[in-house]
């Protein structure tokens, strides 16, 4: 079992910058069978809020909502929220 890597909150996370930021799923969107497979897990911190998308995924075990997680990857620009794209993520 590997332990998670320290964290920073949401609402310091910037475009283009690795980050890795921890908080709570409160959301998932899964694409529907005739689309590619992904996965879109929002997530909580009380700062601010960030999507980890998962592409070629429809499930992973332990991503659900309510789940503490922290996701490690690069913050892309989005249109309403920060994305990570297949972030590494640990539960906890």
């Amino acid at each position: 079992m590997t332990i998670a890597p320290a964290h920073q909150a949401i609402a310091d996370a910037t475009a283009r910058e690795v980050v890795t930021v921890a908080g709570r799923v409160v959301a998932l969107q899964v694409e529907p069978h005739d689309a590619a497979p992904r996965l879109t897990a929002r997530i909580d911190d009380g700062t601010g809020r960030i999507e980890a998308v998962f592409m070629g995924r429809r499930a992973i075990p332990g991503i659900e909502a309510g789940a503490q997680v922290t996701i490690e990857g690069r913050v892309s620009d989005a249109e309403a929220l920060p994305r990570i794209y297949n972030p590494r993520y640990w539960l906890s």
